[in-house]
């Protein structure tokens, strides 16, 4: 078995960092987004164009490589529509590459000032014969300004574990095997957030997963962060991630390769300490980065990630980003045991307009 996948989801902690994500699925907000969606509701009556490519690569020779476009817009008072086409393909030595169309729309719905309806519907289109029709929806609660609570329900290829242009780095389906096999999920989810007083929060997530081969997965998350400084924007965080697998992941093989289809720990954890920042140059430039060490105690092993990202707005209306996102681990845990030294890259470059 190739050693893969070792602490990607280490924190799951894509869930709460600073809007390092292009792109967002019904269900897939960070913590941080969640908390300022009142105030930025105001942008979505703004029609809006995004073009995004990314790049991504880990030391089982896998990479993932994307590109696509999205247009967004609000038809309707308190309503907020987003369509669009993603192009990827799946390559890993020893096996064929896979080419996928994706064909996605999503919307939500403020309902009142205090809850949102989210819902998404996307239909994956694969060249080695695949059809796929995924979907989910989710209800978004916001009783205070202290208080803000998620609930969802989702359809999806695990491949898609982390959407295109999202932070996969974290996935731990970062292997052909998912697209090879077709294996798809029906993923429960319960977030929380809780701010008892301003620039500290605390926040948890619990996720259950069915998949297409009969296996189930269990993860949760626990979250507490404060936030030292307002410009520059500086925060500081814990993180807890726990993730189990009820029985081994299938095999996909290609010739003499043979590998699991994806990473499959039981009762893994992890502990992470975070350092986020942020800072806005003038009216055209920001910059942030992030950096991350976490502990896994069943392998004893180290991780260290990192996180830049540089936005320039050329107009009121046009902006470019570029993400960059580093990981590296010196050991870490599959089912059979301890494994070795694990790497992945993330890059992604988005243009956005707003018309």
């Amino acid at each position: 078995m190739r050693q893969y996948k070792i602490i990607l989801l280490l924190t799951a902690f894509y869930c709460m960092t600073v809007d390092f994500s292009t792109a967002v699925e019904g269900g897939d907000i960070s913590a941080l987004q969640t908390q300022k969606q009142n105030s930025a509701y105001s942008v979505f009556k703004d029609p809006s164009m995004k073009l995004l490519s990314e790049y991504y690569t880990n030391s089982s020779d896998f990479t993932r490589k994307s590109a696509g476009a999205e247009f967004g817009g609000s038809p309707a008072t308190g309503l907020h529509l987003e369509s669009g086409y993603i192009f990827s393909e799946f390559s890993q030595d020893g096996f064929d590459d896979i080419l996928r169309h994706r064909l996605f729309i999503q919307g939500e719905k403020r309902s009142s000032e205090s809850t949102g309806i989210l819902a998404s519907l996307s239909g994956n289109f694969y060249d080695n014969d695949n059809t796929n029709l995924n979907g989910g929806a989710s209800i978004r609660y916001f009783p205070s300004e202290k208080v803000s609570a998620e609930l969802s329900y989702r359809h999806f290829d695990i491949i898609d574990t982390v959407l295109p242009f999202n932070n996969i780095i974290y996935s731990h389906v970062v292997t052909i095997g998912p697209v090879d096999l077709n294996i798809r999920s029906d993923d429960y989810k319960l977030y929380l957030l809780y701010a008892p007083v301003p620039k500290v929060s605390f926040a948890g997530e619990v996720v259950h997963g069915d998949y297409s081969d009969g296996n189930r997965k269990n993860s949760y998350m626990f979250d507490a962060g404060y936030q030292a400084l307002d410009n520059p924007y500086l925060r500081a965080a814990y993180n807890y991630f726990y993730l189990d697998i009820k029985d081994p992941a299938p095999l996909t093989n290609s010739g003499d390769h043979v590998e699991s289809a994806y990473w499959d720990p039981e009762d893994f954890e992890t502990h992470t300490l975070r350092l986020e920042y942020r800072q806005d140059y003038r009216k055209h430039l920001s910059v942030g980065a992030e950096g991350a060490l976490s502990y896994s105690p069943k392998s004893d092993g180290l991780s260290k990630t990192a996180f830049l990202f540089l936005s320039y707005k050329f107009t009121e209306q046009s902006s470019l980003r570029f993400d960059v996102r580093w990981f590296d681990q010196n050991k870490g845990i599959d089912r059979q045991g301890t494994t070795d030294r694990y790497w992945a890259a993330n890059y992604t470059v988005a243009f956005q307009h707003r018309f």
